[in-house]
């Protein structure tokens, strides 16, 4: 019996990626070929606020909204906090020529994250907070068509395709003193990967069976991550605030069931096996996650301005996967942004009250492609929109926050370039709980 195996080495997919332009590619579902590597596409943590500020958020701290970024700014929250957020995103993949183009349109979950004051310091500015939610942390979805010419063989077609991702739920607590603050988040980091690779050999006179590798990898593990910020008075209402967070790499259990074999497709187009050569379940191993940290600082003027920056690097070298390494490349970022509040106390004109977000980040990740590592760029607009309290006795804040981002993945040099826009809307509901009654 004749069959044909479609083993996956890391230095050939770099040759594939020129072919993932196809049709199969239109589907909606679709998001990046360079979700293949390491866990897929890392998530870029941060919430709505953040993200109309070009990501900045370790030297932030803000009074109604959870950073979950960094532990240490639970300490500024001054009120019960219910964030959450969603995002749509357009995507677009262009090869180099322009000549072939694929576009995409999803909606994605978030984040969600509730913040808690725990205690109060003698001027009633809290000391002490609380914070559990949670975020995803990567994404993995990504289908390619690849048909070559083989010596001896008319051709072969070969589709790769994944799903998956991660997540990571988070308790946090932050205390201040002074100037300073200290957090922690403690938490639990899961997921799952689905990766499926199929290759047909066509030959005008030999006959071979179509081969199949799935492998479908389920991790979860215990993570942690810590932080600081400085608030340094400037003037009476002017400060400077230096933040930094960072994380230790870690070693995450996994499991994996796979399946290696031959098959034909039957006449509903469904996988019929003609030969199992390999069918296993709960195979255990590990995967090492890498450190990383991020420093940035801000300057701000109370209840009007904010401009910051922030470095963030990620030591990705560190990454492997059941004992095997892939090509991959220390990631960094530089974040910049700020906002502007024209008048928070302007009870006549609403539009004075709406706080105006900007920023850019530029970097590279820690994806690799034929010997360059891929770089990113974006900017961001956003707009935090109070909403009206119904009485002024009212004790519950609302906000909406909204921001708009838009930039490019690659270049180029690269086989594929991906031009994304991301339209994210978050719900900032703040009041003030557990107040002991003076009278019944």
């Amino acid at each position: 019996m004749q069959f044909a195996t479609s083993m996956c080495r890391p230095s050939k997919w770099l040759a594939l990626l020129p072919a993932v332009l196809t049709a199969h590619l239109a589907q909606a579902q679709i998001n990046s070929p360079y979700s293949r590597f390491a866990l897929g596409d890392v998530y870029k943590t941060r919430n709505v606020v953040n993200k109309g500020m070009g990501g900045l958020a370790t030297p932030y701290a803000d009074l109604q909204s959870v950073n979950f970024v960094n532990p240490a700014s639970y300490s500024a929250l001054q009120t019960v906090t219910f964030d959450v957020g969603v995002e749509m995103e357009l995507r677009t993949l262009l090869n180099p020529s322009r000549s072939e183009r694929s576009q995409s349109t999803y909606l994605l979950f978030n984040y969600m994250a509730v913040g808690v004051p725990l205690a109060k310091d003698k001027k009633g500015m809290t000391k002490w907070g609380l914070a559990l939610g949670i975020h995803p942390y990567s994404r993995v979805n990504y289908k390619i068509l690849e048909n070559e010419r083989i010596t001896g063989i008319d051709s072969a077609n070969t589709i790769y395709e994944g799903s998956g991702g991660g997540y990571r739920a988070f308790l946090g607590t932050g205390y201040r003193i002074g100037g300073l603050s200290l957090g922690v988040n403690a938490g639990f980091f899961f997921g799952q990967m689905d990766v499926n690779t199929q290759r047909a050999l066509r030959n005008d006179s030999v006959f071979y069976f179509n081969s199949q590798q799935e492998t479908r990898t389920s991790f979860s593990n215990f993570a942690a991550d810590g932080g600081l910020q400085y608030r340094l008075k400037l003037g009476k209402t002017t400060a400077a605030r230096l933040g930094a967070s960072g994380f230790l790499g870690n070693s995450v259990n996994a499991t994996q069931d796979r399946l290696r074999q031959t098959f034909i497709y039957n006449a509903s187009n469904a996988i019929d096996s003609v030969d199992v050569v390999e069918r296993s379940t709960q195979n255990p191993g590990t995967i090492q996650m890498p450190a990383g940290y991020t420093v940035g600082l801000l300057f701000e003027k109370e209840n009007k301005w904010l401009f910051g920056a922030e470095y963030e690097a990620v030591n990705w070298t560190e990454f492997s996967y059941y004992g095997i390494t892939q090509t991959l490349a220390n990631s960094s970022m530089l974040r910049v942004g700020g906002h502007f509040l024209p008048n928070v106390i302007d009870g006549k004109n609403y539009f004075s009250r709406v706080n105006y977000r900007a920023g850019f980040f530029t970097g590279k990740e820690h994806v690799v492609v034929n010997g360059t590592q891929l770089p990113v760029w974006g900017v961001s607009i956003g707009l935090g929109l109070p909403i009206r309290r119904y009485n002024v006795y009212s004790n519950q804040f609302t906000s909406v926050n909204t921001s708009l981002e838009f930039g490019r993945r690659g270049n180029a040099n690269m086989p594929v370039t991906e031009n994304f826009i991301r339209f994210n809307v978050g719900l900032s509901l703040s009041d003030i709980w557990f107040i002991k009654r003076r009278f019944d």
